[in-house]
């Protein structure tokens, strides 16, 4: 029997407003670029992501992307949607590539003031140096305090090497690995606590441990993939796709939350969450022929993950679970 998913309460979570982003860092959870679309969330879907994590029990949210200041009118205009639904924003996310001046940050930052916000979160840490002067990240927290919006900083641990360098130009991770030695981003990747999903799979696949599929299944629990019922730190995007726990990539229709998932709609959630990453393996390879690519995998996620993309750029199906497309091409 196939053990429904039911995702009946949220708990913290956010909104994506956008995957389209300055940066393409190589941690990133969602492959956010400058290359993906310069979409938007619209107020319908927007309206429809609140509504139904209101009824879930959440009445508090973050604001993220992509970067959510690369189009501050309808930065503006979410947060207003949220404010008339009496939801609290927490937070927005940033990377602060979008500081040009202190006049023009201080003044936008006045206007989200006005509207409610009260705190940004300012992403710091060598990920996003490689795109990110950090000058920028320092203009735009002395903007935070002058106009009175708390910065807070994920994560501040990074700060006394960041600050050693040139803060004028970006650096690569290659050149904080020569300056800090070799073991520094691998370690790096344990204090951001970076989940090994997307594009960080990346980085987990070059500097982590890699076992064989044997290994990979022998250590999973018989409960199947349990991340994917947990609320603890949610997203909604700007499509109307319910992430489930952090597996980027997978999508439930919003409004298919609160009630059992059918397994005739959702058949690859629904075997991840009741036979776990072995289940799902052998059911991409006895219906559509996948084989492994690779000896070793770092994680099960890994493995889930290349799995998927078969799916999509070779098997070539058509399925609501494994959106947005473009998470599998970029």
């Amino acid at each position: 029997m196939t053990k429904k998913l039911n995702i009946s309460h949220l708990k913290s979570g956010g909104i994506i407003t956008n995957y389209y982003c300055s940066s393409s860092c190589s941690h990133c959870l969602y492959r956010c670029s400058p290359e993906w679309p310069q979409k938007y969330i619209d107020h319908k879907t927007a309206h429809h992501n609140l509504e139904i994590l209101k009824s879930l029990g959440c009445d508090s949210i973050h604001i993220g992307g992509g970067e959510p200041f690369l189009n501050i009118p309808e930065l503006i205009r979410v947060v207003d949607q949220i404010n008339k639904m009496s939801i609290n924003i927490e937070y927005i996310e940033t990377n602060s590539s979008w500081f040009k001046n202190s006049k023009s940050a201080e003044e936008t930052l006045c206007i989200l003031l006005d509207h409610g916000v009260k705190n940004l979160l300012i992403s710091i840490s060598p990920f996003h140096n490689e795109f990110v002067p950090f000058v920028k990240v320092k203009n735009l927290i002395n903007s935070c305090y002058k106009t009175g919006i708390y910065p807070f900083f994920w994560i501040p641990d990074f700060l006394p090497e960041i600050c050693s360098l040139d803060n004028s130009r970006v650096h690569s991770l290659e050149e904080y690995e020569n300056l800090f030695g070799a073991e520094y981003i691998s370690q790096a990747l344990d204090r951001y606590m970076i989940c090994p999903g997307g594009r960080a799979q990346n980085l987990f696949s070059k500097y982590r441990k890699r076992y064989t599929i044997n290994n990979i299944f022998s250590v999973e629990s018989s409960s199947g993939c349990t991340e994917l019922s947990c609320t603890d730190h949610f997203h909604f995007d700007l499509f109307g796709n319910f992430i489930p726990g952090l597996c980027s990539g997978l999508s439930i229709d919003a409004g298919d939350l609160g009630k059992q998932l059918s397994p005739d709609k959702y058949p690859i959630i629904s075997c991840l969450h009741s036979k776990g990453i072995k289940g799902f393996f052998y059911y991409a390879m006895e219906e559509y022929g996948y084989i492994a690519n690779k000896p070793s995998y770092s994680s099960k996620c890994e493995l889930c993950f290349e799995i998927r993309k078969f799916l999509v750029a070779e098997a070539k199906i058509s399925s609501r679970e494994l959106l947005p497309l473009e998470f599998y091409s970029s």
